[in-house]
């Protein structure tokens, strides 16, 4: 069986022959301006993007000890007592100011808690019930996790890596930098 032509193919989409269409120059209005003189480069900003700032500035004699150069980046945030749905802010903060990795970021956001199904599928399991606002002491938790990860993940340096990285950061959020007498 021989293949027909191009041209019955073409007939089957269309009711006549092919238009026969010449090129046209683009109008002058289309065509790409001419390039300009290049200006004098913009010095960066020193602001950093998407981290939201803090609402309350409390600065009394009692906020100065817990103050350090992250809070100030990432707001008033108590590490030891955070639900998952502020972890997963939090999370986004720390990635936006550059503290963490996308990798720790993608390990700090995901809280199976906030899951829609958590209750039919891990909750079945465990026979936990979903707590997506419940308060939780983030910081022993990331630490069991690098401790978990240092003794049954020795082949995976990279992972035991970011979990230690997340757990001091979150250490970190109330570590004073400065003191005051």
């Amino acid at each position: 069986m021989l293949a027909q032509s191009k041209a019955f193919y073409a007939d089957l989409f269309s009711k006549g022959p092919p238009p026969k269409v010449r090129p046209t120059p683009a109008p002058v209005q289309a065509q790409a301006p001419a390039p300009s003189p290049v200006p004098a480069p913009v010095p960066a900003p020193t602001t950093r993007a998407l981290v939201a700032p803090s609402e309350e500035k409390d600065e009394t004699p009692q906020s100065i000890g817990l103050y350090s150069g992250l809070r100030k980046l990432i707001g008033n945030v108590d590490a030891h007592n955070l639900s998952p749905r502020e972890m997963a802010n939090l999370s986004q903060n720390l990635y936006a100011a550059g503290v963490i990795s996308f990798d720790e970021y993608s390990l700090m956001a995901f809280q199976p808690e906030l899951h829609p199904d958590f209750d039919r599928t891990i909750g079945a399991l465990t026979g936990e019930v979903a707590a997506p606002d419940q308060q939780r002491d983030f910081v022993h938790i990331w630490q069991e996790r690098a401790d978990f990860q240092r003794r049954h993940n020795a082949s995976r340096p990279d992972l035991i890596e970011k979990t230690e990285h997340i757990a001091a950061v979150l250490r970190g959020i109330e570590a004073p930098n400065h003191v005051t007498m």
